[in-house]
């Protein structure tokens, strides 16, 4: 592989509060625990697919690669998601909000679903403002986590 196609190193800007706002460099803030909010979008449908947290390596890797990389607080390690499930999200833009406290990426959601539980999407579920006493269930299972997730 030729030094061209390597990929390039990524580098964070830093600036105080009141600069961030108006600066044309990408200066993710990450929380105290050292992770930042990340939204998955369908890029054309604009559907929401999941939430899920990056820290600094994990973003980096995303830049670097075009398809998402998060971090699990569970598991408390970086995964690339997709890699067992074959369902990757290929970045087709980056946004951060005014303080780059939070990120939504859209995406173009690979294979049947963003979900654990074999859904499309992680969001399948709806309250009702006035009676949010019950969940009602929309979004069908498009994939059998089971077989998916199978060690085997």
């Amino acid at each position: 592989m030729s030094n061209q196609d390597q990929p390039k190193p990524v580098t964070f800007s830093t600036k105080d509060s009141a600069a961030v706002d108006e600066t044309d460099q990408f200066c993710p803030k990450f929380d105290s625990k050292g992770l930042i909010p990340a939204i998955a979008i369908d890029a054309e449908t604009k559907e929401p697919l999941m939430l899920a947290w990056m820290n600094e390596q994990s973003l980096k890797q995303t830049l670097q690669i075009g398809e998402a990389v998060y971090y699990s607080r569970s598991r408390q390690e970086i995964w690339h998601k997709g890699a067992t499930s074959g369902h990757t999200q290929k970045i087709l833009e980056i946004r951060t909000d005014c303080d780059q406290d939070a990120l939504i990426l859209y995406v173009d959601q690979q294979g049947a679903g963003a979900c654990h539980t074999g859904r499309r999407s992680c969001f399948y579920r709806s309250v009702t403002p006035g009676d949010p006493s019950a969940l009602a269930f929309w979004g069908k299972r498009t994939f059998d986590p089971a077989k998916v997730y199978s060690s085997e």
